[in-house]
């Protein structure tokens, strides 16, 4: 019996919502710049293939991991579109590859555009056994970043829109489970192809002294919970000078830690805040559990980041 499908196709204005959304994927997301939220996410699939398109309208931290048993593929919509992905930076015609229990790690910016395609490692492997090639997880040779051909990257691109366009206006062939079958094995033809004549990029480079600090800080910073993080503590923590924490900070998110400290603490109260019940708990409350005792000076911090005010979140919840 053919596994059950489905199909979503949302415009969605809070992050969190996208995450739950987001079928067979465990997202936190964590919005880094000042604005309302906006995305708009296609997904369809079953338990064989999934095939997705996002988008988010602002600068996004992307904490998670990808749909268990299945191999994971990105590409960028456009190919001027840059992400740094697990200590990579991704841009072009670069496809990229979640390993087996890889975590979504990654700072994006607000013209985040993606496809991600997620196919059974079964049907990857059957594809390059007819193309007389190795087993797949041979083939990439545990690497997660490879250069493409550019021509035959955009031809990717094209006919993945016409899929999209398929998926968005033909309501009868998604809910077929032979249309699937035959994007799964389309989709697999087209991916080990152009892996095939690929440049695997050495994403097993030595990682800098600055993204092992930055690391450690996010880690440490996402650890401690509720508690205030000093940059003092980062420092210690990370071994590192305040300077080169700040440079890392600096590259990776724009931000100094300071700053990102901050953010990191507003986002944790929002969560909190849609999670709560407006009847019984108080935004001052959430507030004081996260460290912030000047409910004015919250308030002002909250709204511009988020262009709402705390207590409209909790409404929300």
């Amino acid at each position: 019996m053919p596994e059950q499908s489905f199909h979503l196709h949302q415009k969605l204005s809070d992050f969190d919502e996208f995450c739950v959304n987001a079928r067979h994927w465990d997202l936190d997301f964590r919005q880094l710049d000042s604005g309302r939220f906006h995305s708009e996410l296609l997904m369809s699939g079953n338990a064989s293939i999934l095939f997705t398109r996002a988008r988010l309208g602002r600068r996004m931290q992307q904490r998670g991991t990808p749909p268990r048993g299945l191999v994971t593929f990105g590409l960028m919509a456009d190919p001027k579109i840059n992400i740094y992905w697990r200590n990579i930076d991704i841009s072009g015609d670069q496809l990229f590859i979640f390993p087996p229990g890889g975590e979504l790690h990654s700072v994006t910016q607000a013209d985040f555009d993606v496809y991600v395609i997620s196919l059974s490692e079964d049907k990857l492997d059957r594809i390059c056994d007819s193309c007389e090639l190795p087993c797949f997880q041979k083939m990439i040779d545990r690497n997660e970043v490879f250069d493409c051909n550019p021509q035959h990257v955009s031809a990717l691109r094209r006919w993945l829109l016409t899929i999209e366009r398929e998926l968005t206006t033909c309501d009868h062939c998604i809910r077929h489970h032979l249309y699937l079958e035959k994007l799964e094995h389309e989709m697999a033809i087209w991916l080990i192809r152009i892996l095939a004549e690929s440049r695997q990029d050495e994403a097993r480079r030595s990682i800098r002294k600055r993204d092992r600090a930055l690391q450690t800080a996010e880690n440490y910073i996402h650890e401690s919970g509720n508690t205030v993080v000093s940059i003092a503590e980062l420092c210690k923590a990370c071994n590192v000078s305040e300077r080169t924490l700040e440079y890392a900070f600096r590259e990776r998110f724009d931000l100094t830690p300071k700053a990102y400290t901050l953010i990191y603490r507003l986002n944790s109260v929002r969560k909190q805040l849609r999670m709560a019940d407006a009847g019984n708990e108080k935004v001052s409350i959430i507030a004081l559990q996260h460290g912030f005792w000047r409910m004015g000076q919250f308030s002002a911090s909250y709204h511009k980041l988020f262009a709402e005010l705390p207590s409209q979140t909790l409404k929300k919840g």
